[in-house]
């Protein structure tokens, strides 16, 4: 993987991660009030879908797959911030935060840099080939 690829997950992941947060937000929304569940003393020989218990590890199945699969996003997106945190060079370092963590276009970059497009391009050449891909 190129550090351009590697750097371009970042705001997939992020978007990814938002999902996920308004995925577990529901999730815990869903798990504090069961409006489907019947409640009774009556045995259920055949009919579990409304069971408590069933209800329960159902959720508990999808919480942890939701949180592995979080955790799991958060720690591409923690190694990527860091790894642009420790370029050396603060230009370059500003210039892929800006560009790949804060979507940023180019116009908006050169601005932010008090140059033109053009040297805005060759200094993220430059940072591409300085990034720490270890």
């Amino acid at each position: 993987m190129t550090a351009k690829e590697f750097l371009m997950q970042y705001r997939a992941v992020h978007r990814e991660i938002e999902d996920l947060d308004r995925r577990m937000s529901q999730l815990r929304l869903k798990y504090a009030a069961p409006s489907v569940i019947e409640y009774s003393d009556m045995p259920k020989a055949h009919n579990t879908e409304h069971d408590l218990s069933d209800y329960i590890v159902k959720m508990d199945e999808m919480t942890n797959y939701m949180i592995s699969k979080y955790t799991r996003l958060r720690g591409i997106e923690e190694n990527i911030y860091m790894r642009v945190d420790r370029m050396s060079d603060q230009t370059e370092r500003e210039l892929l935060r800006w560009r790949y963590i804060d979507g940023l276009t180019w116009t908006q970059i050169a601005e932010k840099l008090g140059t033109v497009e053009r040297n805005v391009y060759f200094i993220h050449g430059r940072a591409l080939k300085h990034f720490p891909m270890d």
